[in-house]
């Protein structure tokens, strides 16, 4: 099989409408795989922000669920009471940081805190709520916690990953007379 001498091959024309089709497509699926991309940042995020407010609202009230007595101090943002092993132990929102200190021992439970607000309520049938900080803390019988967690990520604040998530838990202080 031979090139007889009259073939010309591809125009100058077919080969930028073929360069033209192939970067449409192209951009096409750098665009999908962007939005895919932004959607996956997006759930992950949102996925994040659920579970450490879950988890942080978990361990609060189960701590304070089992404290041995009374909580010793109650503001907006901080408490304070005795636990199992009659520690001391404060949970207090530092600037966007939730921090738990017992034995003199202060650790970071999580970070990106957007607002933590607690709401004490006593013991009346129906209850009413004590405004914070509590004047008398041996008066506190149930507690509502509300934490808002914002994303760890370094994201554009208002960007579609800026997610935040806000959770509430009532807990009921249960070893009291």
């Amino acid at each position: 099989m031979g090139f007889s001498r009259d073939e010309r091959g591809i125009t100058l024309a077919e080969v930028l409408v073929a360069c033209a089709a192939l970067g449409l497509v192209g951009a096409a699926v750098v665009m999908l795989h962007a939005s895919a991309v932004q959607t996956y940042v997006t759930g992950s995020n949102k996925t994040e922000v659920q579970q450490n407010a879950r988890v942080v609202l978990e361990r609060m009230g189960r701590e304070i669920r089992q404290s041995s007595s009374a909580l010793t101090a109650a503001t907006a943002t901080s408490l304070t009471f005795v636990d199992q092993t009659t520690n001391v132990t404060t949970y207090a929102l530092t600037g966007a940081t939730l921090t738990r200190t017992a034995n003199g021992v202060t650790e970071t439970v999580i970070g990106n805190i957007k607002s933590l607000t607690f709401a004490y309520w006593d013991g009346n049938n129906p209850p009413s709520p004590l405004s914070a900080p509590v004047g008398t803390p041996a008066n506190i019988r149930r507690v509502d916690i509300t934490v808002q967690t914002g994303s760890e990520d370094t994201v554009v604040t208002g960007g579609v990953a800026d997610t935040k998530a806000e959770l509430t838990t009532t807990v009921r202080l249960r070893n009291l007379s």
